[in-house]
């Protein structure tokens, strides 16, 4: 039986247990991940945790809904067996209260509805060598990393994470007007990842020492995550993110055995991951709308479980 369970009844222990008995654990759906990205975030458990899903709420206009939490590509239900009748009975368990909801699905959560969007992440099998890896590369970026040995650049790994966002925030992010509330919840993650031994910085540093491209990851349960980057104009003159990546990968090989690009579905970033030799796999989107008629035109149309 699928139970709502309110955030300060959740009990941790047995929802991280759960999240971490799933095939493919993901670090998003851990409690204290969710803490971060979603305070006071509720949740629909099955069972004694067998499967559970979270629910990351928020309010406006006196409206409860459903939102993606930021920093977390994939959420959905995890447990074990997750299979498409689970799932749909999970989403179908949501509770009234709840009047529209936009969830992106894991990869492990099948789901075949009329209305459910298909969105694309892209993974690199890293359980080989990196001399095999590199043999995956594609001409561009095998340019872009001799360009970057050409220019001398150098990496160092460790936490400069306000660097890096300060890259991220005067050259793309002018484009796409986060809030400050959005770039003072990356910090709190990254500074909470570094202290759990999760996140790790790699910046590439010109023949200034300035830094002029950064990333930032994430290593979970044998999965290393490309969770956020930044760089400068000079980036890309200079080959500096396939430069970083390359090390990246010559680095956590081996000893892991996925490295998530997180993403794309866009058409840019997404011919630069896949130019490393990565794979496309497809998550599941799925928008709920329960807003009245007057309201409800306003949103794009939803699959609908009442």
């Amino acid at each position: 039986m699928i139970n709502f369970v309110s955030h300060e009844k959740i009990d941790r222990g047995a929802w991280d247990a759960c999240i971490m008995n799933s095939p493919e654990p993901l670090i998003y759906a851990m409690s204290w991940y969710l803490d971060v990205v979603a305070p006071n975030w509720n949740a629909l458990v099955e069972d004694n945790y067998n499967r559970v899903m979270p629910l990351t709420n928020r309010k406006k206009a006196g409206i409860n809904y459903l939102s993606q939490p930021p920093f977390s590509q994939q959420l959905g239900v995890f447990g074990v067996q997750c299979n498409q009748q689970n799932t749909q009975a999970f989403l179908q368990a949501i509770p009234k209260q709840f009047r529209f909801a936009e969830i992106a699905l894991n990869e492990n959560n099948p789901i075949d509805l009329i209305g459910v969007q298909k969105l694309t992440n892209i993974t690199l099998n890293i359980e080989r060598s990196i001399d095999e890896i590199r043999n995956g590369y594609n001409d561009n970026t095998r340019r872009n990393i001799k360009k970057a040995n050409q220019n001398n650049l150098t990496c160092y790994q460790g936490f400069d994470i306000e660097k890096i966002v300060s890259l991220f925030k005067n050259n793309k992010g002018k484009d796409l007007n986060q809030s400050n509330l959005w770039y003072s919840n990356m910090l709190t993650l990254a500074y909470q990842l570094r202290h759990r031994g999760f996140g790790t910085t790699w910046s590439a540093i010109d023949a200034h020492n300035e830094i002029v491209a950064g990333i930032f990851t994430v290593e979970f349960a044998n999965r290393v995550i490309l969770l956020f980057s930044g760089s400068g104009p000079e980036a890309s003159k200079s080959g500096a993110m396939h430069f970083l990546v390359d090390t990246i990968l010559a680095d956590v090989c081996m000893r892991n055995k996925l490295f998530d690009f997180e993403g794309s579905n866009n058409e840019n970033l997404a011919r630069f991951y896949l130019g490393f030799g990565g794979k496309k796999k497809e998550y599941a989107f799925v928008r709920m709308n329960r807003l009245p008629w007057f309201i409800s035109w306003t949103k794009k149309k939803g699959v609908f479980f009442l």
